[in-house]
Parts: C-alpha cells; structure tokens; sequence
C-alpha cells in the first residue's frame, strides 16, 4: 500500500506537482465524469511512475499505473478541441494551468495533446491524486513518441566559408 502515490491539492503550487506526475499521462476520454450534483469531476488515467526509476531521464525499466483525479467543489465543465461521440479516443495529457475567471471563479485546465482541453471552474481548489491498481511495465513510453535525430541536427555548427 505504501508504493501508491496519493497526493492532495488545495492551491495552484500544489495543483502544479500532481500536473508534474500525470505529465504525459494517457485517458480515453470515457474514462472521464462530470457529476454536476456533487460538483465532482473525476478521471482515470494511466500515469508514468517516472518517481520510482533510478534515472528519470531514461525509459528503462518505466512502470505506469491506474490513477484517479477528483475535483471537487466544480461549478461548470467546458470542453475544446473534444468530440464527444469519439469516447475511445485516447488523450496524452500536457499539463494542468489555472487562471483567474470571471466573477470570483478559477479556471483549471486539463491541457491535452492535439489542442484539446477540458476547464473546470470553480472557486477554489481541492483535488486528490490517488493510484490504484497494480503498477505493471509499460505498454508505451514517452520515449516511444520520439523519431530518430534529424541529419545534421547533431553535428556542430559551422560557419560558411
């Protein structure tokens, strides 16, 4: 039990470390409820355990697990760059930002690959991080997104003649 991470958050400073652990965190977008009469918002992600490797830097040996996000105390949910008749869809998320909205409200905004978004408006923060499920090896890392080196792109520069 004492492997799961389980983190709280209750201002923007901590808001920003729970983004930092679901950094590149994967969702399909029916893994994701707005409950409007408990002003909760709740998702299951699929996050990188990049806390447990030796050298983060690196993809070897790269766990993930289940991880659910709850917001609670959430006014309104909008959504941009979503379908939402696309539920299998997968998003990669980016990182979560908050701004100040209109009439005393935060703006929280689940910031995905390809230009989607989802905002929370609320008037204040409180979130929790919670795994559950067993951490397995990864089935796709980051590093699995990245192309090989561009010709030339590591070779010094020089100056023309």
């Amino acid at each position: 039990m004492g492997d799961k991470l389980r983190l709280k958050a209750a201002d923007c400073e901590d808001l920003a470390i729970i983004a930092a652990f679901l950094q590149d965190a994967r969702i399909p977008l029916r893994e994701m409820v707005f409950a409007p009469g408990e002003r909760r918002f709740m998702a299951a992600f699929t996050r990188y355990r990049r806390e447990k490797q030796e050298d983060p830097s690196s993809c070897d040996g790269l766990t993930e697990c289940a991880s659910a996000l709850v917001f609670e105390g959430i006014e309104e949910v909008k959504h941009k760059g979503l379908r939402l008749d696309d539920l299998d869809r997968e998003l990669t998320l980016l990182t979560i930002a908050t701004e100040p909205g209109r009439d005393r409200l935060i703006h929280v905004s689940l910031i995905f690959e390809g230009d989607a978004q989802i905002q929370l408006r609320t008037d204040h923060i409180a979130c929790r991080l919670d795994d559950f499920g067993e951490a397995v090896p990864c089935s796709i890392t980051p590093c699995d997104h990245f192309a090989t080196a561009m010709p030339g792109w590591l070779e010094p520069y020089a100056e023309p003649a």
